[in-house]
């Protein structure tokens, strides 16, 4: 399929559109005039265009990393008020 798509890419560079003739315009002057690179680069950006990409679940792949640091310090976070806590009301009512 691709092998299809990229045929019919360098088919239109023989008779481009307006929008396809200004994007190679682009390619072209981004080239530093080599045509031959420029093909490359109008090549490389029409397949980026028909290549849709896969939608990525960022709520499932980002889920847990983001989970585990917040509980370990909210975990050490509540230990070390309550040690606090404990500690004053030890040294308040003489539990030493």
């Amino acid at each position: 399929m691709s092998e299809e798509i990229i045929y019919k890419i360098k088919k239109e560079l023989t008779k481009p559109s307006a929008s396809q003739k200004n994007l190679f315009e682009k390619c072209l002057n981004q080239a530093d005039g080599n045509r031959v690179r420029a093909k490359q680069y109008y090549l490389h950006q029409r397949l980026s265009e028909s290549k849709p990409s896969k939608p990525r679940n960022l709520d499932q792949q980002e889920k847990w990393p983001m989970l585990k640091p917040l509980l370990i310090l909210y975990t050490l976070g509540t230990i070390g008020v309550l040690a606090l806590v404990f500690g004053y009301l030890a040294l308040q009512l003489d539990w030493l």
